[in-house]
């Protein structure tokens, strides 16, 4: 959803489920980490839901964190994993799909329950929910959400991933992973045309003059704050924002006022899960290697959207 917390400035998508709803779900490294399982026949190791995520928590800085939306939403941290599925929003069409692949574990970013903390005592009569949750308990399908630590992990998952499906990698600086500076500037229209084509995104909306050069980016990748988005263009004054998703009366109308007073900076509005879904197929390649004999496979949850 969002990346990781500047100094000074609250984000409400990296904040944390609630002591009740820790209660109802308790933390899942709190159970003992043990190695892989080896049953009788089988070559390649086999591994249980809780023995996957533990593989991925020693990857994270700081984790396991006391508070984290990062629960298990669905199945049992003791149940054999037959194939891994990760994704951007775990929608009915991506259980479906998961459930043709063979697998039972999905990974996914963020929530399947139309809220970031994942309540459910609001929704229990509600159709859609009730109807998730069948078809999760039915096909015995896992589900975790890997937000938080995916944001933690050196560098940002989600970032480097865009970062690499756009060729700029290269150009990543951990000591400012939110600045990209281009080796040479580009029309913004350039920049938007590229990035529609790398992240597969069919229309954005963008604030500001297409022929403007630009050299500097600011990464605002899913959602954040606008707080902190309007805090960049003073600090950093990029050229672009590129936005996940921000409110229209908010960074839009600063960056509009801006560029009527004369600054530079334009905005360019992604839509959130395209603007994060090569960070979780990021995850799958990154996930791979770590899991020897264990199929792992990104399945995009696409745009919601239609273009009319």
């Amino acid at each position: 959803m969002n990346l990781p917390i500047e100094p000074g400035f609250p984000n409400r998508r990296t904040f944390l489920t609630s002591v009740t709803a820790l209660a109802a779900t308790p933390l899942l490294s709190a159970l003992p980490r043990v190695g892989p399982a080896h049953y009788p026949g089988q070559t390649s190791p086999a591994y249980t839901v809780q023995q996957v995520i533990d593989l991925i928590l020693r990857e994270i800085p700081g984790a396991p964190f006391a508070k984290t939306v990062d629960q298990l939403r669905a199945g049992s941290p003791d149940q054999s994993v037959t194939g891994i599925v990760t994704t951007m929003f775990p929608t009915l069409e991506v259980i479906e799909k998961t459930v043709k692949a063979g697998a039972n574990f999905i990974i996914a970013h963020e929530t399947p329950f139309y809220n970031n903390e994942d309540q459910t005592d609001w929704l229990q009569q509600d159709d859609a929910y009730r109807y998730k949750v069948d078809l999760l308990t039915k096909h015995k399908i896992a589900l975790w959400r890997f937000h938080d630590y995916w944001h933690a992990h050196k560098p940002d998952g989600i970032l480097f991933g865009n970062l690499l499906r756009l060729g700029w990698d290269k150009l990543y600086d951990s000591a400012n992973p939110r600045i990209i500076t281009l080796p040479q500037a580009m029309p913004l229209r350039s920049i938007v045309q590229q990035v529609k084509q790398k992240l597969d995104i069919p229309s954005v909306r963008v604030v500001g003059r297409l022929q403007q050069p630009c050299r500097s980016l600011y990464l605002a990748f899913g959602y954040m704050d606008s707080k902190r988005q309007i805090a960049a263009i003073q600090a950093y004054k990029p050229d672009v924002i590129l936005s996940g998703e921000t409110r229209e009366w908010e960074t839009v109308e600063r960056v509009r006022d801006g560029l009527l007073m004369g600054q530079k900076t334009s905005l360019v509005v992604l839509s959130h899960a395209v603007s994060e879904e090569a960070g979780m197929a990021y995850a799958a390649t990154w996930l791979t290697p770590k899991l020897a004999g264990l199929q792992v496979t990104h399945i995009p949850s696409g745009s919601p959207f239609q273009l009319l």
